[in-house]
């Protein structure tokens, strides 16, 4: 399994695995339709502005992490890594594929000046990511509320 930088011919295989994402999300049971333009463009700015890495298992690519870096809200001097996305292909679940990608955040991370990392857990998200993330180092900082106003 090779964890590295997504490159610009990985992007249609990395909307992909975000239509292949997407019907688990609560946002799609919401009613909010999957747009693959949008998911294109925002996983262009993470590779050329922020970190996108890819799971590459010499036949195809089998899982993705992308986050984008912002300044430390309390202190500007410090810069962040926010999770936009993680996912593995679920024939690739079970043989390491999310714990490599989450592994190799933090030295992407580092090297693009963030101090810290946050990932994201959705409301049905399985409980052993959760215990993943604790077991990588990460501790619970925030819960999300999301309210739809439309």
């Amino acid at each position: 399994m090779d964890i590295r930088k997504a490159e610009a011919g990985d992007i249609p295989a990395i909307v992909g695995m975000g239509a292949d994402f997407y019907p688990s999300t609560p946002y799609a049971a919401a009613g909010i339709p999957f747009c693959p333009v949008t998911v294109e463009a925002i996983a262009r700015l993470m590779q050329e502005n922020g970190i996108l890495l890819v799971a590459d298992d010499g036949r195809r690519l089998v899982g993705m992490v992308g986050l984008v870096l912002a300044p430390f809200m309390f202190n500007g001097a410090y810069r962040t890594a926010h999770e936009v996305m993680w996912w593995c292909d679920p024939a690739a679940q079970g043989a390491g594929v999310g714990k490599a990608l989450l592994a190799a955040v933090d030295a992407a991370a580092k090297a693009a000046g963030a101090f810290s990392v946050q990932m994201l857990h959705l409301v049905n998200s399985p409980p052993q990511a959760a215990a993943l993330y604790e077991r990588l180092g990460y501790a619970h900082s925030e819960t999300c509320f999301t309210k739809r106003i439309d």
